[in-house]
């Protein structure tokens, strides 16, 4: 049996439109492409099954952004919301819930996790608008992808958890494609991971569009500035400054009070508050990037004779809270998109059994993920 959706990356723009477009087409599949920008001759492949779904809405994402430095790559993504279809007689099409399917392929670069991280932001805050449900709960979601991050990622604990605390945190351990850096000073995320002007908040989403409106603006002479800049760490105001609501406010806003140590001397040390990136998909993996058979590592793809998982496919699911959590691992039960069953990964020592990869038997050096749902409705599910 065909799969009902196919995501596909790293697909040659003429292959696409030769061979791959028409072959699939035949076969009663809608295909989506978008290749990636600048002077890449690939991209992202998104394909569904016409007689199973409808497309309701489509969004071609570049992650290059001129001006932004965080985003100078290349690199793309899809993101289709899915219609589910049912025979006639059986049900109204048109209270089935739809399901938003994002396809990606991140940059490879290991020591740029701050690339990977503002692209995999974006894809997320796309994901969010074409997954929400204005009458009622989140449509359900499957994100597949090339990440280029290992399971033991923060990148990984930001999809899986919905929040990473990145102070302090250096570039190229973001992905966890090395295991050290020889790399004197290396780099660290910057402070915020992107401006304002980009549109994207610390959770992952597009800020609404806002004007601003001033209002009884007044100014402060050089002399006040001053004086607000030595009194006391700016944590007291003068009694004798005009108070401006959200500027010299007698009780300053506990959320935005600095947070200082007390050092030996008695002298308040100021550090940065924990910066954050966090989402409220609630997304976890069809795989869990271990065999226990064999004790060994499961292993999507091999770079320079070296197995590692950089292959995922999430998708929606429920946390559930756990009493005596201390790391703040999240678990999760199946809701409306319920986990059948998966193909089962290999090993690296199954791999080289097999002559690595690509091989006689894989023409790729990336191994398909296959992952069977079932989406539950009202009356029943439908099976993918």
């Amino acid at each position: 049996m065909l799969p009902q959706i196919l995501c596909l990356q790293e697909v040659q723009d003429d292959h696409y439109r030769e061979q791959v477009q028409p072959s699939l087409n035949a076969l009663g599949y809608s295909c989506h492409y978008k290749r990636r920008t600048g002077r890449k001759t690939d991209g992202c492949c998104t394909c569904f099954k016409t007689q199973r779904f409808t497309l309701l809405a489509e969004s071609h994402m570049e992650f290059f952004r001129p001006a932004i430095d965080v985003l100078n790559r290349d690199n793309v993504g899809l993101v289709l919301l899915l219609q589910p279809v049912l025979p006639e007689g059986l049900q109204d099409a048109s209270t089935l819930s739809p399901l938003c399917v994002a396809n990606t392929h991140l940059l490879y670069n290991p020591r740029r996790g701050d690339i990977k991280l503002a692209q995999l932001a974006l894809l997320l805050a796309e994901v969010e608008k074409l997954s929400r449900n204005p009458d009622g709960p989140r449509y359900p979601i499957i994100l597949c992808g090339d990440l280029n991050a290992t399971p033991d990622s923060p990148l990984y604990q930001l999809l899986y958890n919905g929040v990473l605390n990145y102070s302090g945190l250096p570039a190229w351990k973001v992905s966890g494609q090395e295991l050290y850096c020889t790399t004197p000073n290396p780099r660290l995320l910057p402070s915020p991971l992107w401006p304002d002007f980009l549109g994207i908040n610390g959770f992952c989403q597009y800020i609404p569009h806002q004007t601003a409106q001033i209002k009884d603006r007044q100014t402060y002479t050089r002399q006040c500035l001053l004086e607000l800049r030595y009194c006391n760490y700016s944590l007291q105001r003068p009694q004798h400054l005009v108070m401006l609501k959200g500027v010299t406010d007698k009780k300053p806003d506990p959320k935005r009070e600095p947070i200082h140590d007390i050092l030996d001397n008695g002298i308040p040390s100021f550090r940065s508050p924990p910066l954050l990136l966090q989402h409220n998909l609630d997304l976890t993996s069809v795989y869990t990037h271990f065999l226990p058979a064999k004790g060994r590592f499961e292993v999507t793809s091999m770079t320079l004779g070296t197995g590692s998982n950089v292959d995922y496919i999430f998708y929606s699911a429920k946390p559930v809270p756990v009493r005596g959590n201390k790391h703040g691992l999240r678990f999760y039960q199946d809701t409306q998109l319920k986990l059948l069953g998966r193909l089962c990964l290999l090993s690296e020592e199954d791999l080289w059994a097999a002559q690595g990869l690509p091989n006689p038997f894989c023409c790729s050096d990336h191994l398909c993920l296959l992952a069977r749902f079932s989406l539950d409705q009202s009356t029943g599910g439908d099976k993918m």
